[in-house]
């Protein structure tokens, strides 16, 4: 066994690994699962050894020292035991630091320690044993495995990922085969399925030069601009068929409103507006067809209401429609008009508040999903990602969660697996929630993980869960039987892994395999400690090769000691996942998507709090809203600084950077009476705000659809050079310093924005400069 550290711990850093052991029934001589008390023995002998003896002899036979022993025991009282387990481990203490030790070893009073969990359970594992770590510094720990609750040895894990306390498990029956979860982790090389899976193009041409041009090509695509696509020249993987369509304006703007739908950016929600009216105002003409004379009137009349720039209260707009429409056709566009989620997830989408509502559940109504798959089919993305050798993901995800949970045994005193069903009850309960607060519907893809003596339970189970769930929401099978052998982690890992990748994804919604799933969780507590632990490893493993977020929840019994369960925290995150997250985020904020970078952070481990913090407040900064008694001095300040940072990070992205710089300032900073009196009042404003409506986020396709005025004939498809957008921010500038008083003018550029979001951005990089 080699036991080698990769974490510099001061002083410590070469002294021997610390032991560390959670205090179970087998230290006091009782047999697993047990349910009632027994005389409590500490020795054992030669055919009886405690688990102690068994690590001890386990270190001796391979020439392994430790530095001291840390004993774990909790405070209440729970299971057969009529006293806390705290105290068996201060007896356990004076018995090795005696004379005569304890399961052959003794010593010194200062080297044993005991940790006090106040209950058995991962989440108060990992308080109390956070600051015992950090008080005793330990370069590295070995962590008996097998022996005592499972929840304390797993939150000795998290702290010690937390901590940055390098953990070897050290199975109690087998220590000859130690090993670290970390080892049966490989993050690398998946970085780029994180950016295929969320569409970050511009990170992938970084990272792929062989393929550079095409993720050039979707990046363009993405901000609705084709000026790329008609400046490039055919070639065997862009035909002139695939450069014609992506130098089409309309299907441009409908991939790049796709692919950011979920994102809820400002020009996200405005592109909804954008992509909504030209969906009901060309229809496909199978789609035309079944709608009659008088619906497509009214469709005609909303939508040439909702091209209005001066128009304001498009929901109700659409509500009224909706009146007139009796029946609502059936028809994909028409449909949206007649769903009651649509509207009112359009309201909620044009409100400008929403910029500012912390990310999370982000539910798509069913009619905008079914346009969505209509248009997923057929989309280019698919086939010329597969052309480099890749499967995309489908652009919506799936809704589906992947739940893994080992089987173990059942107890003598529960004949009839009440606490089982229990806890499967609990799980879909759990994994219900979760599915529901994704872009869309899904499954639920339960994977019960099980032994040769526990195959016969998992299937009870399984038949339980299919019986649980609502018809159609639940997919569930059982794997097996796996090998419950101390030494055989690595093995339980890999074995699971291809079990999960049996089926192969398509890159379509629709698909069944499992890496197409949108969440993962991983249910512990449950099961041999060496399949939990291999679980574990595969479960995460699958979070990076799926590039989808990662929750974990332990199993447990409340004050009734009834089954709960309760998540346990994000620190697994720390094994590749956090810096993955990072690049991303790093991505995002370098084109002000800061709401995505917010919402990124937030599926990290807390290493990434101060980061999703920081991003949380440039995101407030940027939009937030002057309340009623805010001075004009101070909005215009805020505008200034909001300018300014806009300048300096979009400069060569003038569509992207004359929309932003519009909606940070009205109505946030300035109501829309106001703003247009301003306009009217500066060119450089009344410029800015003009560019703005002839943005394919805004009102370009409206000018080009109507024609109104001639307008059709100046609307231009390509944007205007970044110098001239430039100009027109450092005019906006000028003149909300004009609007100052003279005392509180400034010549220089106010970068306080800019500085914040330097420092950002490196922290991002530095979080993320594992991620390969």
């Amino acid at each position: 066994m080699t036991l080698t550290s990769t974490t510099k711990r001061t002083e410590k850093a070469d002294a021997p690994p610390l032991l560390i052991h959670p205090i179970g029934g087998g230290d006091l001589g009782w047999p697993p699962l047990a349910t009632s008390p027994a005389p409590i023995d500490f020795h054992g002998g030669p055919d009886d050894r405690r688990p102690l003896r068994k690590v001890f002899d386990g270190l001796t036979e391979t020439g392994t020292e430790i530095s001291g022993l840390l004993l774990i025991g909790t405070t209440n009282v729970h299971g057969p035991s009529q006293r806390p387990f705290v105290e068996h481990a201060q007896a356990m203490k004076e018995l090795l630091s005696s004379e005569e030790g304890l399961c052959g070893r003794t010593f010194p009073k200062d080297d044993v320690h005991i940790a006090q969990v106040s209950e058995p359970t991962v989440r108060h594992s990992v308080k109390a044993m956070k600051p015992e770590l950090t008080a005793l510094a330990p370069g590295e720990c070995l962590l008996t495995s097998g022996a005592g609750s499972y929840a304390l040895g797993a939150g000795v894990l998290l702290a010690g990922i937390e901590t940055g306390v390098p953990m070897t498990l050290l199975p109690v029956d087998e220590p000859s085969a130690a090993y670290r979860l970390r080892d049966l982790i490989d993050p690398h090389d998946t970085l780029r399925n994180w950016l295929l899976r969320h569409r970050f193009w511009d990170e992938l041409a970084a990272v792929d030069p062989p393929n550079a041009d095409l993720w050039r090509l979707l990046a363009a695509r993405q901000r609705a601009d084709i000026s790329l696509a008609e400046a490039t020249a055919p070639s065997p993987r862009f035909n002139q068929g695939r450069l014609t369509k992506f130098a089409e304006l309309w299907p441009t703007v409908q991939a790049a409103f796709y692919e950011r739908l979920a994102r809820g950016e400002a020009i996200d929600n405005s592109l909804l507006r954008a992509w909504f009216t030209q969906r009901i105002s060309k229809p496909s003409k199978k789609e035309a067809a079944t709608v009659s004379a008088s619906a497509e009137r009214v469709l005609d009349d909303l939508a040439r209401k909702l091209s209005d720039p001066e128009q304001r209260g498009g929901a109700a707009l659409i509500k009224d429609a909706r009146r007139r429409l009796s029946p609502v056709p059936q028809a994909r566009h028409a449909a949206l008009v007649g769903d009651a989620e649509f509207i009112d997830f359009f309201e909620k989408s044009a409100s400008h508040e929403a910029h500012l509502v912390p990310p999370g559940a982000r539910r798509l109504p069913g009619s905008l999903l079914a346009n969505a798959d209509q248009w997923e089919q057929g989309d280019l993305v698919p086939a010329l990602v597969e052309q480099c050798g890749l499967t995309a993901w489908p652009v919506l995800g799936t809704g589906d969660v992947l739940v893994l949970m080992c089987v173990g045994m059942v107890t003598k005193d529960d004949p009839n697996d009440k606490e089982g069903h229990a806890a499967v009850r609990q799980v879909i309960d759990w994994a219900s929630r979760r599915r529901s607060a994704l872009a869309r519907p899904g499954r639920i893809r339960l994977r019960l993980l099980a032994s040769g003596e526990t195959m016969e339970r998992a299937g009870s189970w399984v038949t339980l869960a299919k019986s649980t769930a609502p018809a159609g929401s639940l997919d569930a099978a059982v794997l097996g039987p796996f090998s419950t052998e101390p030494g055989d982690a690595a093995d339980i890992n890999a074995a699971l892994l291809a079990e999960l990748a049996k089926a192969e994804p398509t890159g379509l919604y629709g698909s069944t395999s499992l890496r197409d799933v949108d969440e993962v969780l991983l249910v512990i507590n449950s099961g041999k400690p060496v399949t939990v632990n291999g679980m574990v490893a595969a479960g995460v493993q699958w979070s990076l090769n799926a590039a989808c977020p990662l929750r974990v929840a332990e199993l447990g019994r409340d004050r009734a000691l009834r089954t709960v369960i309760n998540e346990a925290g994000l620190t697994l995150c720390r094994l590749g996942m956090d810096a993955r997250l990072a690049r991303l985020a790093s991505s995002a904020v370098r084109r002000l998507d800061t709401r995505t970078a917010w919402q990124l952070l937030a599926n990290g481990s807390p290493a990434l709090t101060d980061a999703r913090d920081a991003a949380a407040r440039l995101h407030r900064d940027l939009y937030g809203h002057a309340n009623a008694t805010t001075s004009m001095d101070a909005r215009c300040k805020a505008a200034c600084r909001r300018l300014e940072l806009i300048a300096h990070v979009l400069a060569d992205e003038p569509w992207p950077a004359c929309y932003t710089a519009v909606e940070v300032l009205r109505p946030g900073l300035f109501g829309w009476a106001e703003w247009t009196a301003l306009r009217q009042r500066f060119a450089p404003l009344r410029k800015l705000n003009a560019y703005r409506n002839e943005t394919p986020y805004a009102h370009l396709l409206d000018r080009l659809r109507e024609g109104r005025a001639g307008q059709a004939a100046k609307a231009r498809k390509r944007p205007p050079a970044s110098q001239v957008i430039l100009e027109e921010l450092r005019g906006c500038v000028g003149a909300f310093q004009e609007l100052r008083s003279p005392r509180s003018r400034q010549s220089e550029p106010d970068r306080e924005l800019v500085t914040r979001h330097t420092r950002l951005c490196e922290q991002l990089e530095k979080l993320g400069e594992d991620a390969r």
